[in-house]
């Protein structure tokens, strides 16, 4: 199934308002994908996942209180 191209500027558009690398939106929209074609497994979606948050970077130099 056919992945509506809102949902692509959607996904892209979060990521770049979160300051996150394209990286992270193309393995987003890989997910999407996958899933829409019903495609993933359970083991699968948690790669995904994984493969997703090593993308996301945070910013290290604040410290909790």
């Amino acid at each position: 199934m056919a992945i509506d191209i809102k949902v692509y500027e959607a996904v892209y558009m979060a990521v770049v308002n979160h300051n996150q690398p394209d990286k992270v939106a193309k393995r987003i929209m890989k997910l999407l994908e996958e899933l829409s074609d019903g495609i993933s497994k359970p083991d699968d979606i948690v790669v995904f996942m994984e493969t997703i948050i090593d993308g996301i970077e945070t910013d290290t130099s604040e410290e909790l209180e």
